[in-house]
């Protein structure tokens, strides 16, 4: 995101994820000119964008295809998260800055990778699907905004999260959009890491585990001591309340939530870009498999 986020130099990014510059460019134009040939998928989205699938697949051009095509059938199929959101969007945007800090760190750190900070502010106000739909916002600007990176480093603070909120957040309605974008966003998610946890809040944990490809899941950690982040993530690129020299996350917050609410006119670009015509059984499918016949009907949510 150029006017929040800093830029960065690619040759780092790539040189983390071992890609040949020549590589990429060619496997570019191959990909724009697949994009093409498929005109009912949307033809307009960023080369920033595009990249990031390649990225993702590491060259590999049939995976970056498949993934490409399930991110584009989102609005399609996960209606709940994506329909009408123009019309809620000042809405979704003011009740989620409420309930929760979402904070990407301005800077990348050395290696090329998004440290980002998940916090909850007052969970007895949570709405899990207006929170979701908040997160596809966030999530398709990061996609379609941010600068490439070489992977996601999340800190997930559960400190204002007490037992009792439980079952508002670890619900069908969130493990869903946690495994949706893991198998069609193209984000490569190098740590997520939990502090401030509270013991009966690690089952939650474990659900998020459970619904995550095995390589992801066992990059969640549980951290005892939040000052252990510093064994992980340098101070550089922290806020202050994690004992870093960024800004705290409060002061972040302010500033992204001007931000957020000048984003419509993104929305209302982005939610025209749909593909043309019935969605094919292959996605029809891939949509069952969230569903009550699917996965979440045989976790205990208790």
């Amino acid at each position: 995101m150029s006017e929040m986020l800093l830029e960065k130099d690619e040759s780092q990014v790539l040189k983390t994820l071992n890609i040949d510059v020549e590589k990429l460019n060619h496997y570019m134009d191959l990909f724009s000119q697949w994009i093409v040939t498929q005109s009912y998928l949307p033809q307009n989205f960023s080369e920033t964008c595009r990249k990031k699938f390649l990225l993702w697949a590491k060259l590999d051009f049939e995976k970056a295809k498949e993934k490409f095509k399930k991110f584009c059938y989102n609005p399609c199929v996960y209606k709940e998260f994506y329909s009408d959101r123009v019309l809620t969007f000042e809405d979704d945007i003011r009740s989620s800055l409420d309930v929760i800090y979402e904070i990407p760190m301005p800077k990348l750190t050395r290696n090329g990778y998004r440290v980002t900070v998940a916090k909850l502010r007052n969970a007895d106000n949570l709405n899990i699907l207006t929170l979701s739909r908040f997160i596809t916002i966030y999530l398709d600007y990061r996609i379609h905004k941010d600068t490439i990176v070489a992977g996601e480093v999340l800190i997930l603070d559960m400190e204002r999260m007490k037992p009792h909120h439980y079952a508002k957040l670890f619900n069908a309605t969130y493990l869903k959009l946690v495994k949706l974008y893991a198998l069609s966003g193209p984000l490569m998610v190098k740590n997520i890491f939990a502090i401030n946890c509270h013991p009966v809040l690690e089952k939650g944990i474990a659900l998020i585990r459970s619904v995550l490809p095995q390589k992801i899941a066992e990059r969640i950690k549980i951290l005892s001591n939040p000052k252990d982040l510093h064994l992980h993530i340098a101070p550089e690129y922290l806020p202050s309340d994690y004992g870093g020299v960024e800004k705290s996350i409060d002061s972040f917050h302010d500033l992204w939530g001007q931000f957020w609410m000048s984003q419509k006119g993104f929305i209302e670009e982005l939610d025209v870009c749909k593909p043309i015509g019935p969605i094919p059984e292959e996605f029809k499918f891939y949509e069952n498999e969230f569903g009550v016949d699917g996965s979440f009907r045989k976790l205990n949510l208790d």
